[in-house]
């Protein structure tokens, strides 16, 4: 089973791993109160778990005055929290300029410049976390000589067979060609 980590580059959003555990309604063991929360931790140990509530609360509490089937989940989900809870991701633009290109026309200059995104993972914990996928998309603009042009996505992967404890991992994006054009001045004056 992969634990997978969507990043959203060019819109400056990022969701983590815990993000990604769904909003779920929790029951009482005895099924005669509810509520509604996103489960952020889990305390093996201490048999304690933290959820997230509405509002953006975090309350926790033993993880017996859950219902048996809410008891399954957050057991099931354990492995995935602790991977959450210890990956921390960075990333930053980057331009190869040494593979740009420009061409040069008679009255205009196009720059072709590859460009992306470079994603930090670093691991926390003192365990290594397996199988780990990076899912990027990148939204750029394109067909912008004359005006703002389209918006558009490049998406793609990056597969980290073992984020080893205690470590960084860094990985590039595809690049995309940032194309930059320009023309001479014209006009005079006088």
């Amino acid at each position: 089973m992969k634990r997978t980590i969507f990043t959203l580059l060019g819109c400056a959003a990022l969701l983590l791993p815990a993000a990604a555990l769904e909003k779920r309604t929790f029951k009482s063991a005895d099924q005669s109160k509810s509520f509604e929360g996103v489960l952020t931790a889990f305390d093996p140990a201490r048999q304690s778990v933290t959820v997230r509530v509405t509002g953006g609360r975090k309350i926790s509490f033993k993880l017996a005055v859950l219902s048996s089937a809410d008891r399954e989940y957050v057991k099931e989900n354990a492995n995935a929290l602790a991977a959450a809870n210890a990956i921390r991701v960075d990333f930053e633009v980057f331009k190869d300029n040494n593979e740009a290109v420009t061409v040069k026309g008679a009255d205009s200059k196009t720059t072709t410049t590859p460009a992306g995104y470079e994603i930090d993972l670093r691991n926390w914990s003192k365990k290594d976390i397996e199988n780990v996928a990076v899912n990027y998309t990148i939204f750029h603009r394109k067909d912008a000589e004359n005006g703002l042009g389209s918006v558009a996505q490049t998406t793609g992967s990056i597969d980290i067979e073992t984020l080893f404890s205690e470590s960084n991992n860094s990985n590039r994006t595809y690049p995309i060609d940032l194309v930059r054009y320009s023309r001479q001045k014209s006009g005079g004056g006088g």
